[in-house]
């Protein structure tokens, strides 16, 4: 949908919503003046009656300039604004307000659903245990596990570039969030756990992007049915690709690294995954990567 004026200008040239009942009190919208010049729509002055969820459904077109206006007309576009504006954070340079004020703002902070972050700054953790609505997270930047204590949100989604110090923490984080259904996992993975994680973890894993050494930790007993595995394998090192036949549900997609084959026969591959769909290969050569791509009928054998 294209709008002819901006988002803010339409809505607030004359426009009257229709009330709602927020807590146990119950507001009105009047009518919106702003002291800048607005455009209105060219059919007529006339008030237009906008129910909140229609306005919700406008402000989803609104930039972040238009967001931040329209949370200064009045109780219920401020409300509804800031549930678009908080809904999807992603902190990408070196400050530090926006976790700050998640930190300080528990009602801004439950309106984030997806928050992605490149520093780790003092006040995180606090921010974090505020998104109590919270279904995806990213993190980029190294840091402890612990720092999840006390979160209580219920994720759909995790990715991670850096882990310090996770071998305990991980299954003890981990085992509250039974609705995660995608993990990417960093490269490097602590060689102490020897045994599988207990499948009362994770148990709705479906997809996994990881190296190696993540995936006979995370794949037995659960349902997965699409695998990346990264890194490349030096091939003096001998691998037991056995684990992928202990997923609970039938692996479907798979991406390996071509150094995997060394010590796995493509043939014992594909009898480990009879119900493979869709196969990409990925080839290191002289510095240069490369991806080959298949589908069921993949000569295997």
């Amino acid at each position: 949908m294209n709008w002819p004026y901006g988002a803010s200008d339409v809505i607030m040239s004359s426009v009257k919503v229709k009330s709602r009942t927020v807590g146990r009190q119950r507001h009105s919208l009047c009518d919106c003046h702003m002291s800048r010049p607005l455009l209105r729509p060219k059919c007529c002055d006339m008030q237009i009656e906008i129910p909140v969820d229609v306005l919700l459904n406008i402000l989803d077109y609104a930039d972040k300039a238009d967001l931040a206006i329209m949370c200064q007309v009045n109780k219920i576009c401020c409300s509804c604004s800031q549930d678009v504006l908080y809904r999807d954070i992603c902190v990408t340079d070196y400050r530090r307000e926006v976790q700050r004020t998640l930190a300080q703002s528990t009602h801004l902070a439950r309106k984030v659903r997806s928050f992605s972050s490149y520093y780790k700054f003092p006040d995180l953790a606090m921010a974090l245990r505020n998104m109590t609505s919270l279904r995806i997270l990213k993190l980029s930047s190294a840091f402890y596990l612990d720092i999840l204590d006390g979160c209580t949100f219920k994720l759909d989604s995790f990715e991670c570039t850096f882990l310090i110090d996770y071998i305990e923490s991980f299954p003890k984080i981990f085992s509250s969030q039974q609705s995660i259904r995608y993990m990417k996992l960093p490269l490097h993975f602590g060689s102490t756990a020897s045994s599988p994680l207990e499948a009362t973890c994770l148990p709705n894993l479906t997809r996994i992007n990881a190296t190696y050494s993540w995936l006979p930790y995370l794949i037995p007993g659960r349902p997965l049915n699409e695998v990346v595995m990264n890194g490349y394998i030096p091939h003096e090192h001998s691998i037991d690709l056995s684990f992928f036949a202990l997923s609970t549900a039938p692996i479907q997609k798979l991406t390996i690294d071509y150094s995997c084959l060394s010590s796995t026969p493509v043939h014992l591959l594909a009898s480990f995954l009879p119900s493979l769909t869709h196969f990409t290969l990925t080839v290191w050569k002289h510095d240069s990567f490369f991806v080959y791509g298949g589908v069921r009928g993949l000569p295997f054998y």
